[in-house]
């Protein structure tokens, strides 16, 4: 514990009472974040990501050297890249809003990539097998019927 004297009267985050210090209430001692997480609408951290995954895909530098001249971390540019190469506008645009969070929009990339490249494996036996097994509604209502909704609008 921190003598009186040390803390500052005016700090809005420090309370002293009967003798006790406490910070914004949850006892780790860190307070309350100063800075913003977004700016013109946009999440900083995932623009960071964002800024070194482009110097990664067209400037060939490693993710990690991208990631320390963007002021990024190495896992939300590869994050980023992946997104970047899936080519997804709405899902990147949700990503740089803050809709999605990085590495969760990376995780339903590369979900989709394992996922086509064993649709284009798969034998016409193979592809019959998982539509009985998977059942003939459940492929419809949750593969076709999206497919036709986003068409639509």
């Amino acid at each position: 514990m921190l003598p009186n004297s040390q803390v500052k009267a005016h700090s809005p985050r420090v309370k002293i009472s009967s003798g006790h210090i406490t910070t914004n209430g949850n006892d780790n001692g860190k307070g309350r974040r100063r800075h913003s997480h977004f700016r013109n609408g946009c999440r900083l951290a995932a623009l960071r990501g964002y800024t070194g995954a482009k110097l990664a895909l067209e400037q060939g530098i490693s993710p990690a050297g991208a990631a320390l001249m963007s002021g990024s971390s190495a896992a939300y540019v590869r994050a980023l890249m992946a997104v970047l190469e899936s080519k997804d506008a709405t899902l990147l645009n949700a990503v740089l809003t803050g809709r999605v969070p990085v590495l969760t929009a990376a995780a339903q990339v590369r979900a989709l990539d394992k996922l086509l490249a064993a649709y284009a494996v798969a034998t016409t036996e193979t592809k019959a097998a998982f539509g009985r097994i998977a059942g003939i509604d459940n492929v419809f209502d949750n593969v076709v019927a999206p497919t036709i909704t986003v068409a639509a609008e």
